[in-house]
């Protein structure tokens, strides 16, 4: 059940919520990505600086005295420090341990490889540096022999601040497309929107009574189905006011007609001397005053059998089809044998259930059966049959009357329009059972017997387990 106190979700809510998390996710993703090449280009950029440094250490390096001695390019660490804008280190070690020139506790440099120059981060002093190494012999007509090894580092200060500052500008530039891009969507869903706040202004000003179709054309494609289902359900509505007000102006009538002769009758009986008159005059009343009730009564049902249609209103149980038509035979027996006939009922020995409601399935089997007994003559037989097919059950009258022309078999059910033998009815008993039938989600056929003449209507149910 429907909550009426709950709301539903506002369309441009929805879209929010879903948009936002994808384009914070994909500037996340945009954000790391940048982060990281960031990093690499700086690191690269600055590494190149580093590598010079190196460079310049090694070429300073001398063993013509028969050892290790280093001649430190004062002026390039002085412009290399300016540049890394912190403190610069240099180590410059040899594989047999016996030189250590420089800072000797440097981070080692592991799985250096001749002619590699290798970078790496590392911390000394309690500061964050990047360390710059590279390893060759000490020989270079002795590859196999001492190794030599040359660190610069440096702090890593200046290269944090600039990585820093292009990722401050990396993430400044994200949060203005997305701020942008969250503009330019809370626009366009306010543009898209537009249409269906015109539709709701403009269902809004209509009058009660005005259910011509919505316009669809100015509508987006997603939201046309609907109106077009819209328009479809009001079409549906504008023939079931049509249907009802036809059902009332025939109902008035049909019930207007006997009145105004029961008038007439009562005025003329008022007007007799001769008692004998008078009693004629009222068994005549008589006779137009149980027709107007059966009527009404028919009317009555024939409206609580519309209103069942697509509601629980009349709810509908599961019923045994063979103990309800004998029930129903048994209650018509009297008018069947006032017309001094006869009236049998063939049922299979299985159950037969079926879901319908009870009371309108019995109105319809009594109006089909009273039917029956109006239009056959007297001293005939009204069979009525309960078969099966496959999963639908088969209820069967049949009477022994002249049947109907094709043209009555075709309007067959319609409301007030009844056969022209012998007898005239209100024509509404093929209409509630009709009516009845659709509503238990089952059919009705109108045929005439091929073994001899009469009629058979056949109502069709669906089996339930």
């Amino acid at each position: 059940m429907i909550n009426p106190e709950r709301h539903g979700r506002s369309l441009a809510v929805t879209l929010g919520f879903w948009i936002l998390p994808a384009i914070i996710a994909a500037m996340a993703s945009t954000l790391w990505f940048s982060t990281t090449t960031i990093q690499e280009m700086a690191d690269s950029a600055y590494d190149r600086s580093l590598a010079g440094a190196v460079r310049a250490v090694d070429a300073n390096i001398s063993t013509e005295s028969g050892g290790v001695g280093v001649e430190l390019p004062y002026n390039l660490f002085e412009f290399f420090q300016l540049t890394a804008q912190g403190a610069v280190y240099f180590n410059v070690s040899t594989s047999d341990g016996l030189v250590q020139i420089g800072d000797v506790l440097l981070p080692k440099t592991h799985n250096l490889e001749n002619g590699q120059l290798r970078f790496h981060d590392g911390v000394y002093v309690g500061q964050d540096i990047r360390i710059g190494a590279l390893q060759r012999p000490l020989d270079a007509h002795d590859p196999d022999g001492v190794q030599i090894t040359i660190q610069v580092a440096e702090t890593k200060t200046s290269r944090s601040a600039f990585q820093n500052e292009l990722i401050g500008r990396a993430i400044l530039r994200d949060l203005l497309v997305v701020l942008i891009l969250a503009v330019l969507i809370a626009l366009g869903v306010v543009k898209a929107l537009k249409p269906l706040h015109s539709l709701r202004v403009a269902i809004d000003n209509r009058e009660p009574e005005d259910l011509k179709p919505v316009a669809v054309a100015s509508l987006p494609s997603e939201v046309r189905p609907l109106v077009e289902a819209m328009n479809g359900l009001m079409q549906k509505t504008v023939e079931e006011a049509t249907q009802q007000r036809r059902f009332l102006d025939d109902a008035s009538h049909q019930l207007r007609t006997p009145m105004t002769i029961l008038r007439t009758q009562i005025d003329y009986a008022l007007h007799q001397q001769d008692s004998e008159g008078v009693r004629a005059t009222l068994h005549a009343s008589k006779d137009v005053l149980e027709r107007s009730i059966r009527t009404t009564n028919q009317l009555l049902a024939l409206a609580k059998a519309r209103t069942s249609q697509g509601t629980d209103i009349y709810p509908q149980e599961v019923l045994g089809l063979s103990e309800m038509i004998a029930d129903t035979v048994r209650m018509l027996w009297p008018r069947i044998r006032s017309r001094k006939m006869d009236c049998i009922f063939e049922a299979p020995d299985t159950k037969v259930a079926v879901r319908v409601n009870g009371a309108l399935l019995c109105e319809a089997l009594a109006n089909l059966i009273d039917n029956a007994a109006t239009y056959a003559p007297e001293n005939s037989l009204i069979s009525v049959f309960l078969k099966t097919d496959s999963d639908t059950a088969i209820i069967e009258v049949m009477d022994e009357g002249l049947g109907m022309s094709k043209d009555e078999i075709a309007h067959a059910g319609t409301r007030f329009r009844s056969g022209k033998h012998l007898a005239s009815g209100s024509g509404l008993g093929l209409a509630i059972a009709l009516t009845v039938a659709r509503a238990n989600g089952g059919t009705m056929t109108v045929l005439n017997r091929q073994d001899r003449s009469g009629l058979i209507v056949r109502i069709s149910l669906p089996i339930v387990d």
